[in-house]
């Protein structure tokens, strides 16, 4: 079982070996709060382009957020469609996410944000039902500047088979605990952002390409299959040693021949 410290040096080592394959992190920048909680609670186990997609979709079907708030699951579910990942509990969360919040300040901007500090921001959202705690973390990290490391299922798998997380074992709180006292604040989001983009490309739920990831190498969970040349056939493999036997050989008659010539022949006057 790995160490506290083993774990954290496993995510500075994953940190910069994605650094190589994606590039720096963007900076966050939210100038829309309600459509950033809604891009966070659609992207778990989702595409950047499904989540736009549906992002899309929902700009279309309703006639703004708060006609969003006030509709029913199921005209959201619909919405969204039945291939997106986890439509129903998606459907089922963003209204009511909405509604809350708008029943406390009777407004769908959120500018009380500002006026909160980076515990208060995120303990607002934790106090909410049926949100999430990757999504209040999420929230009080880009909104408020905290120091949080969200975990939603995405990146609780991705650190579940590097054996840095046990998703099994530890709630979602205790996870962005572990991980908020690992990974340094200036390398968090960073961090965080890799290891999103690693479970949406090759970490993924039912078929993951180890063979493309850039941490196989560290990763206990990995299959790949095994690089090399083909193994010669057994009886192949037995001739090759008569083989270079033979060879040595037919190598020492020829020097044995070469010497019996030099000595017949005449040596060279002086």
């Amino acid at each position: 079982m790995s160490t506290f410290g083993q774990k954290a040096r496993r995510l500075e080592k994953a940190r910069l070996l994605l650094r190589r394959r994606y590039g720096e992190a963007p900076k966050a920048m939210v100038t829309h709060p309600v459509e950033h909680v809604l891009r966070t609670i659609l992207s778990e186990e989702a595409t950047p382009s499904q989540v736009e997609q549906a992002m899309n979709r929902l700009r279309q079907e309703f006639v703004d957020w708060n006609d969003l708030r006030v509709s029913r699951p199921r005209e959201i579910r619909e919405t969204l469609g039945a291939e997106f990942p986890r439509a129903a509990e998606k459907a089922r969360v963003i209204p009511r996410l909405l509604d809350q919040v708008f029943k406390r300040h009777n407004s769908m901007v959120w500018d009380f944000l500002e006026q909160l500090g980076k515990v208060a921001a995120r303990a607002y959202f934790e106090s909410l039902e049926e949100v999430r705690p990757f999504v209040a973390a999420t929230i009080a990290r880009d909104c408020a500047g905290a120091h949080a490391f969200p975990v939603d299922r995405d990146v609780a798998r991705a650190l579940g088979r590097l054996h840095v997380l046990d998703p099994d074992a530890q709630s979602e709180t205790e996870m962005q605990a572990m991980l908020e006292r690992a990974v340094k604040h200036t390398r968090a989001y960073e961090s965080h952002w890799l290891l999103k983009r690693l479970a949406e490309d090759l970490c993924l739920v039912q078929t993951p390409v180890c063979s493309q990831c850039p941490l196989r190498k560290m990763c206990p969970s990995a299959v790949v299959a095994p690089k090399g040349r083909a193994r010669r056939p057994k009886r192949a493999r037995a001739a090759k040693p008569k083989k270079k036997a033979a060879t040595k050989r037919a190598a020492r008659r020829r020097r044995v021949a070469k010497r019996k010539r030099s000595r017949r022949s005449p040596g060279k006057k002086r």
